[in-house]
């Protein structure tokens, strides 16, 4: 278990350089800086949901070679919830690089919705860890887990509702906040 983690706060730490990296890239240092003093409460939540993730998924992989093959569909999806919620995390920052290309309506989109790309993120990463734990209860691969009281079969498909409709609250709000009005 503490293999996975330590892998698991690798895989978080390692987020934070690999973000700086790309906005020293598109941009500068400094600016690197000034959105991780802006938004660090986000891209904190962001990488402590991604190494959570990849130390369950980690782990779930492990057990799941060793017991069951046949459960990996389930690795699988949780897996992409993971991989979903880097690309929501980083997705704004395309925006300083689009213009270039001849898109600077897709560029400002992505401003002007940069907090909902990351709140994306972080609901991403709370649906993915809720489905790794069910995946990790429903097979019974760590006994703490699986003799919870709680149904976790139940509990994702309530957790992913509610980030669903989370999510549609947030885009209509984000939406009605920037003055963007149709007709």
């Amino acid at each position: 278990m503490r293999k996975h983690i330590l892998i698991g706060v690798g895989a978080g730490l390692l987020l934070l350089p690999v973000y700086f990296g790309i906005i020293t890239l598109v941009q500068d240092a400094r600016h690197a800086f000034d959105q991780f003093v802006g938004l660090w409460y986000w891209l904190i939540a962001l990488a402590i949901g991604f190494g959570v993730q990849v130390g369950l998924f980690s782990f779930i992989r492990q057990e799941l070679h060793a017991r069951h093959k046949a459960a990996t569909a389930s690795v699988a999806a949780s897996g992409g919830v993971s991989a979903g919620s880097m690309v929501a995390c980083c997705a704004h920052h395309l925006s300083e690089v689009l213009p270039f290309l001849g898109l600077a309506g897709l560029a400002t989109f992505l401003v002007n919705y940069q907090v909902f790309f990351l709140f994306v993120g972080v609901l991403s990463n709370v649906v993915g860890i809720t489905f790794m734990l069910e995946t990790i209860q429903r097979h019974g691969l760590c006994p703490w887990v699986a003799g919870w009281k709680w149904n976790l079969k139940r509990g994702s498909r309530w957790v992913t509702l509610s980030a669903g409709l989370l999510l549609v609250f947030a885009f209509f709000l984000n939406f009605v906040l920037k003055g963007v009005h149709t007709g």
